[in-house]
């Protein structure tokens, strides 16, 4: 994906999960969808040159209000008891993905196999209906060179259709949650302006803890799908219940000790991602030399800004809150377009933790980072760029590609 205002549809960071096709009523009796045709019709029936006006008496946003709305009465009357795990398709061999996780970098996004990261404040249910149209009026369909009212048009249509899945996952929810769920991840926007249609029926799990969005997602994973599918949890970011952030290891004698520093970066609003808050900071490669004898590791920083929703074509400065945004550190390499490369031994890796927990806007800091950065004006940038694109290849030799610098850090020093 690319394009702020097309990527600013989806939060920074959510996982997605897939409805189990024997639960999925659209496949059990696809008489549903035949007598709904006329309301599952997309803006990209109009093709390119979709006519803006078009959109002040949307047809489109009618339709997909009222789909939304039969769907869930349908699945209330049909689940009167309710959805357990069993309705959340567990993949039948270890190459597939029943979990996802969804990372935006500003202006481009990217999906990953399993679930990174501490746990999201979205989580979205995909089932075919869906799934079907979230791909023709994203991918199949949509015209990079279209028309402003053919990428408008599309634009809004995805607002609902990520409304549907959230309001699918909260379905698994305990009834007395859900709305109160929804509306924190809307901020200030009314729960009527959301246009959400909830069911009635009741949540098929008895949860058993006050954060049911944790028990949920912590069973499923442990208890659900199956360990051949090689799907955990991410050992650095996430926070199992009842966990805190650690402080930083006042020594680096272990592997431990090094994991609890990383630990201890990912909270939510350090110094490091609270002064460096603008659109190009969003996604960074790490190198780590390591002795010699030893492969050298490589990470990605990933920067998940907070939005208080993100509803609004523009505007979307005054959605941010940069004392929420959080780094999750990733082994290996997230995205497509790094903004920043930087270049650490191990023996230097405390003082590089150090940094990011605490850097402060002072000369002497602002030096230490670039000690340890690669600006674009460096005679040997490209001997890195060249490192981490070879690994990128040797790690991922089906799906790399060529790493693009069109988002790169701008200022040369």
């Amino acid at each position: 994906c690319r394009g702020q205002i097309a990527l600013n549809v989806i939060p920074d960071h959510f996982w997605v999960m897939f409805l189990d096709p024997e639960f999925d009523l659209s496949v059990r009796y696809p008489a549903f969808l035949r007598v709904h045709q006329d309301d599952l019709k997309m803006p990209i029936e109009q093709g390119s040159l979709f006519p803006v006006l078009d959109l002040i008496n949307n047809p489109y946003y009618r339709a997909i209000q009222h789909f939304f709305k039969a769907r869930q009465d349908f699945y209330a009357a049909h689940y009167y008891q309710g959805l357990g795990y069993g309705a959340i398709w567990r993949g039948n061999r270890p190459g597939d993905s029943p979990l996802l996780t969804v990372y935006r970098h500003f202006d481009s996004a990217s999906s990953h196999k399993g679930i990174l990261g501490e746990l999201p404040r979205t989580m979205w249910l995909i089932d075919y209906p869906l799934f079907e149209r979230i791909y023709y009026a994203l991918v199949a369909g949509f015209d990079v060179y279209g028309t402003m009212g053919h990428q408008l048009a599309i634009r809004l249509y995805m607002d609902t259709l990520r409304v549907e899945a959230e309001s699918y996952f909260l379905e698994f929810m305990p009834t007395d949650v859900r709305k109160n769920m929804l509306q924190s991840w809307y901020g200030k926007i009314s729960y009527r302006d959301i246009h959400a249609f909830q069911t009635t029926m009741p949540s098929g799990i008895t949860f058993s803890t006050r954060d049911p969005k944790r028990e949920f997602i912590e069973q499923l994973v442990g208890k659900w799908i199956p360990k051949s599918i090689g799907i955990r949890f991410d050992p650095i970011n996430y926070l199992h219940a009842g966990e805190k952030y650690p402080p930083l290891p006042e020594k680096y004698n272990s592997r431990e000790d090094y994991l609890q520093g990383l630990r201890s970066v990912a909270r939510p609003g350090t110094a490091f991602v609270r002064l460096f808050n603008n659109y190009n900071a969003n996604l960074a490669y790490l190198r780590i030399r390591m002795p010699k004898g030893k492969k050298d590791i490589v990470a990605s920083l990933v920067v998940n800004r907070w939005h208080d929703n993100v509803t609004y074509l523009f505007g979307e400065k005054g959605t941010l809150d940069s004392s929420k945004d959080r780094i999750d550190v990733l082994k290996g390499f997230i995205g497509s377009y790094p903004n920043y490369f930087f270049d650490v031994t191990v023996a230097q890796m405390p003082d590089f933790l150090d940094l990011l927990e605490n850097m402060q806007d002072t000369p002497e800091d602002i030096a230490r980072l670039k000690q340890y950065g690669v600006n674009r004006s460096r005679e040997d940038f490209w001997p890195h760029y060249d490192w981490l694109q070879q690994r990128f290849l040797q790690d991922q030799p089906v799906r790399a590609g060529i790493f693009d610098l069109n988002r790169y850090y701008f200022h040369a020093d």
